[in-house]
């Protein structure tokens, strides 16, 4: 189903930081990282999940550093699998969403999925509040990748498997799962509310998101970012700054030896607990790169 590939696109960045940075550094994706011994410099570029892959077909320093790149790594491998594995995280147990949501809740939701989408909330009533919020993300979140044009995340892994380069994952899909849909049921469902009811706010930032990541301006994008209302701060620790922690201990070997190309959301590139940051507290250079 489109539906499950698109939930696989899709990651809620969501920066923790208020660090900016000037303008001249941040008006970049691309970064190459450098020194501590290494052999190669290695790159780090932020996607966008719903950004096809003409958004980078004039970038020609992009890639070149891809094409030379001996490996492409990212958040996780993409394959033909992933969608079985995804499956039954998205299911809640012995759970109903018009159990789970008063009638009031359960049309408010089904109303704006049938505006959104066209689908009867009845195809779905298994699944998890969660699922349900990405879901609609992705009807009403900027998309420009198509048959024709795949979202670049994807196509950096097929471009590195046509050419025989390794791909490489920091984390499953089962990490991300957890992450997206592990929390409690209730809370999930306050947060779906929550996301319905301010719609033309959600829509707003969404469309904000989009116009900074193709401006390619960090440092907009990190001020978006960080005017966050809706989580907590162990929440946004979970969605980003964790996950962060945990990828900075598995570059450090990935980067001996052979030239990565890095590609993750870009809301994991900025702030204090970002990747840039935290690659330089690691003792790295980490340097912007122009991208055309």
């Amino acid at each position: 189903m489109k539906i499950v590939k698109y939930f696989l696109l899709c990651f809620l960045s969501i920066s923790l930081s208020a660090n900016a940075q000037n303008k001249k550094a941040t008006n970049t994706l691309l970064w190459e990282i450098s020194g501590k011994g290494l052999q190669k410099p290695s790159y780090l570029f932020g996607t966008y999940h719903f950004a096809g892959k003409s958004f980078i077909d004039t970038m020609k320093v992009l890639n070149q550093k891809l094409n030379n790149a001996d490996a492409v790594v990212g958040e996780l491998i993409m394959d033909s699998n992933m969608a079985i594995k995804l499956a039954p995280y998205m299911l809640m147990k012995n759970n109903f969403l018009d159990k789970l949501l008063s009638p009031d809740e359960y049309k408010m939701v089904a109303d704006y999925l049938k505006k959104v989408s066209g689908y009867d909330l009845k195809m779905f009533n298994s699944m998890k509040p969660a699922a349900i919020q990405v879901m609609l993300l992705t009807f009403t979140s900027p998309i420009t990748f198509s048959k024709d044009n795949p979202a670049i995340d994807q196509y950096f892994q097929d471009d590195a498997k046509s050419r025989n380069k390794k791909v490489l994952g920091l984390e499953t899909v089962e990490d991300q799962a957890e992450v997206l849909l592990g929390g409690t049921l209730e809370r999930q469902k306050e947060l779906l509310l929550k996301s319905i009811s301010k719609e033309e706010k959600t829509k707003a930032e969404t469309q904000k998101i989009y116009d900074y990541y193709i401006a390619q301006d960090l440092g907009k994008f990190e001020k978006l970012f960080s005017q966050n209302e809706d989580y907590t701060q162990a929440e946004m620790d979970k969605l980003l700054k964790n996950r962060n922690q945990n990828w900075l201990t598995q570059l450090p070997a990935l980067m001996q030896g052979q030239s990565l190309f890095i590609a993750v959301g870009a809301g994991h590139l900025i702030g204090k607990d970002g990747l840039i940051q935290g690659l330089k507290a690691l003792g790295y250079t980490v340097t912007p790169l122009s991208t055309n």
